[in-house]
């Protein structure tokens, strides 16, 4: 509220021709500033009747919305969800931050056992990006994955041009038809002998 420097404090000073005093401990708002004996709670504004319900308008408004906007969850998220939740180059979790408009900060732990999420911001974008991440988390969970066997002569047929062939059998499987949403579902992993391994992970 006091802003960087005393910015935000000294405009609204000359702007209403008030004095705003904060409470001692505060960043200071100007240099050899006198002040009252304030509770932490409290904030002294002085000048004229009409000047001083001003920045009290403003100043309580600020307050509202710091409040409102300073909201922080915490969850934890399992091992196996972590690339899921992410996205390919950090797509998915780029989109859930610009649809909620919250900020999420994903740290990892040491021990690979999973990692935490921090999200910040309204509670409606908290929320928001805590129901679309776990949603991710849940289809997961309800997934199961086969290890498939096949000859390279199939490979370009069931891969098709561009991955098309996989992800129009990802579709026929029941899967989602956003790509974004394909990425990870099928895997080509090339083996000796002119054999490879598709692994499918599909809803069960």
């Amino acid at each position: 509220m006091i802003g960087q420097s005393g910015k935000y404090v000294i405009r609204l000073e000359e702007k209403y021709n008030v004095k705003i005093t904060f409470p001692r401990g505060l960043s200071e708002n100007a240099e050899g500033r006198s002040r009252e004996h304030l509770k932490p709670d409290q904030v002294f504004v002085k000048g004229g009747k009409r000047g001083v319900a001003g920045a009290k308008s403003e100043l309580l408004d600020a307050a509202e919305f710091e409040k409102e906007s300073n909201n922080v969850i915490q969850f934890s998220l399992p091992a196996r969800a972590i690339p899921r939740v992410l996205g390919r180059g950090g797509a998915t979790i780029r989109q859930i931050k610009d649809d909620t408009d919250a900020m999420i900060d994903l740290d990892k732990a040491e021990d690979g056992s999973g990692a935490t999420v921090t999200c910040r911001g309204s509670k409606k974008a908290i929320t928001a990006a805590k129901t679309a991440i776990q949603a991710i988390v849940d289809q997961i969970g309800e997934e199961a994955t086969e290890v498939l066997t096949i000859e390279s002569k199939f490979h370009r047929t069931l891969i098709g041009g561009r991955g098309q062939g996989l992800r129009n059998l990802i579709v026929r499987c029941g899967g989602p038809t956003d790509t974004k949403a394909q990425a990870g579902l099928v895997r080509l992993c090339v083996l000796p002998y002119f054999e490879c391994l598709f692994v499918l992970t599909m809803s069960v």
